[in-house]
């Protein structure tokens, strides 16, 4: 919903949609799309992001996503909704990096990303540009600044955390290096020292600040937490009272747990209020976040704006336009994204045969008839309006 404020902000009524091939992806197109139809929006296109089970389908993926960005970059929908996972960006990233490497055009887009996506990259993918999600828009849990946690982050390395089995492999993953190598390979790869440091990394690799991920998962722990000392308290009670029959059944069926999860609030150690609905669902607005990229491969996340489903209808949605840095074909000029220019001034519009309520042709107004105002609100007229030519 707080995407479909955005499109509707901006005017942006033709669009492209990307989304995941799973179990979420299917009920973002079947149940939350046609509720941006309802509100006049149209799709150029819907496609899936390829899905792979096996190594040896790579070939297969690249191929399919290589023909769904073509299909992306040759639309005339200049908003783009990516609707993805933790994992997307870097699918993204490869294929739209095989386009370029394969010299064919990629087209600057306003990338239009969820919640659930974050900057991921794998380490062979450190080098590569990043200006494709130059001025791109997403939206985001708010969260704040964790103190110590920096300073948590520096202390990890291998030498430290020896127990911990997962550092290594990530270490040598980030930093292109290896902790044993085979003698004949011992010119291939830097040997790991566990010295590097993880600020030394670059932000497409590794961020070493709390992101939105890290404090959701913060605020997860939190919660169940909670969730269990109530659910602990609960069981004191009725073994005081005598009900271990009640008792028993909670013990032995986990799923009980929820209703004590869903029950909690508390404030986090940031001073952020953490508390669900009677659906279970997490009661938050979200951070409209801007990307700003830079040549050195670094990039920001401005806080542009903020979604508060709490606010009264006309205050839902808080934007400051100006601060916004749109890719760089635009110019800094607000994008457009409609099936087709604005209807001028004398002309009227009539609906294309074969294409969506958006699309239109714009045909002179009979004599002794003008429009009194430029049509582009997806809406047709069966004629102009009767003001004196």
């Amino acid at each position: 919903m707080g995407i479909l404020q955005l499109l509707l902000h901006f005017s942006w009524t033709w669009i492209g949609v990307i989304y995941m091939d799973d179990e979420n992806g299917e009920i973002f197109v079947h149940d939350v799309l046609p509720m941006f139809s309802k509100k006049n929006i149209c799709f150029d296109f819907m496609e899936k992001f390829p899905s792979m089970t096996f190594s040896t389908e790579i070939e297969d993926m690249i191929s399919e996503g290589k023909e769904l960005f073509r299909v992306a970059m040759r639309s005339s929908a200049n908003a783009l909704v990516v609707y993805g996972g933790s994992q997307t960006m870097t699918v993204m990233r490869t294929l739209l990096h095989v386009l370029a490497f394969d010299n064919e055009p990629v087209e600057t887009k306003v990338w239009i990303m969820t919640a659930e996506m974050e900057f991921t990259s794998l380490a062979f993918q450190r080098e590569w540009s990043i200006q494709y999600i130059h001025g791109a828009i997403s939206l985001s849990v708010p969260s704040k600044k964790l103190l110590g946690f920096e300073k948590f982050i520096q202390m990890r390395n291998p030498t430290v955390d020896s127990e911990d089995g997962f550092i290594k492999d990530f270490w040598e993953d980030a930093f292109a290096c290896s902790f044993t190598q085979p003698v004949e390979e011992k010119d291939q790869e830097p040997i790991c020292t566990g010295r590097e440091k993880l600020e030394n990394l670059p932000k497409t690799v590794f961020e070493v600040s709390m992101t939105s991920h890290s404090n959701s998962v913060y605020d997860a722990v939190y919660a169940v937490a909670y969730a269990l000392h109530a659910a602990h308290l609960q069981r004191f009670k009725q073994s005081i009272m005598g009900n271990k029959e009640k008792e028993d059944l909670v013990n032995q069926q986990p799923f009980l747990f929820h209703p004590f999860l869903r029950g909690i609030s508390f404030n986090s150690s940031v001073g952020k209020k953490v508390a669900f609905n009677h659906n279970g669902e997490l009661i938050a607005g979200f951070d409209i976040i801007n990307w700003v990229t830079f040549p050195n491969q670094s990039f920001l996340r401005v806080k542009v704006g903020k979604i508060d489903p709490g606010a009264p209808s006309d205050k839902v949605l808080t934007i400051h336009k100006e601060a916004i840095i749109w890719p760089s074909r635009f110019n800094q000029t607000l994008p457009l994204s409609l099936c087709n220019e604005p209807c001028k001034l004398g002309y009227s519009k009539t609906k294309k045969e074969g294409k969506p309520f958006c699309c239109y042709d714009c045909v002179p107004c009979p004599k002794g008839k003008i429009t009194n105002q430029t049509v582009n609100d997806g809406t047709f007229e069966n004629g102009p309006s009767d003001a004196p030519q």
